[in-house]
């Protein structure tokens, strides 16, 4: 799978490395066959390789890559289409989507901006995007995915549930891919974990607050950074957000959610 490039402080800035660019393109379906894996059959690819399949023995979709020596995407990014190896190394270890640089709060929590259709009756969240950092986070407020409007989160617990994909099945000397599209396969189902080409790695989250207003809360997030830790300024039994008196004007603005299996 992809490697996360440390890419120079020069260069900082959003890259929207997650996503697919213009020239770069998926590997055919004739590549793809049936093999045989410890469990029985399964899908591969005729010259199939170690880097093919994660930890679960699923099958990845390939996908190639244009990269500059510092391994950022080179050219135009394709908005809406996630580079499936790039998604897998920002999302599994929880890299910000956009900057393929760390994500992860001062308090430990990780910001994602999420849609009404990932939401799930249970309440929790399930999604193929990466979290943002805070630095990145008003760039990618203004994808195209967007349009229709979006709610911020600060994740606090979250796992990988399974993987975004294509089934499919045994057709003579190949497979055939479903003309359905992509679905939802969760790694518990090991069968169908077996016939599935994945796009992108699925994380469940399931213990989060809701932001009111991401602008208020990025600008207070910046100037607390640049005023530096201020630990006497915490009120007596606050659990810490940030630095300084920030803690109790994010508080007011942000609304608990927590998933009770």
């Amino acid at each position: 799978m992809t490697a996360i490039p440390n890419l120079p402080s020069e260069e900082a800035g959003p890259v929207f490395y997650v996503f697919a660019r213009e020239g770069e393109t998926p590997d055919s379906p004739l590549a793809l066959t049936t093999g045989r894996g410890p469990a029985g059959d399964r899908l591969a690819y005729w010259d199939e390789t170690d880097g093919d399949r994660d930890s679960k023995q699923v099958l990845w979709a390939r996908y190639s890559q244009t990269l500059s020596g510092s391994g950022r995407p080179v050219g135009r990014p394709l908005d809406g289409r996630l580079h499936p190896g790039r998604q897998y190394g920002t999302m599994l270890h929880r890299y910000c989507g956009l900057g393929a640089c760390p994500a992860r709060t001062e308090d430990g929590r990780h910001l994602h901006l999420v849609t009404d259709d990932e939401r799930l009756e249970t309440g929790a969240v399930r999604t193929v995007h990466p979290p943002v950092c805070l630095d990145h986070a008003a760039a990618a407020a203004n994808s195209p995915r967007f349009r229709g409007g979006y709610t911020a989160l600060l994740v606090r617990t979250s796992a990988i549930s399974g993987v975004l994909g294509t089934p499919c099945r045994p057709a003579g000397l190949g497979v055939r891919l479903s003309s359905g599209g992509q679905q939802f396969v969760p790694y518990s189902e090991k069968e169908a974990r077996r016939w599935v080409l994945a796009f992108g790695l699925v994380r469940d989250l399931t213990d989060y607050e809701v932001i009111a207003d991401l602008d208020e809360f990025l600008l207070e997030s910046a100037a607390d950074r640049l005023a530096g830790p201020s630990p006497s300024a915490l009120p007596a039994g606050a659990v810490r957000m940030g630095a300084g008196a920030r803690v109790a004007v994010v508080r007011s603005r942000v609304r608990r959610h927590q998933v009770v299996p």
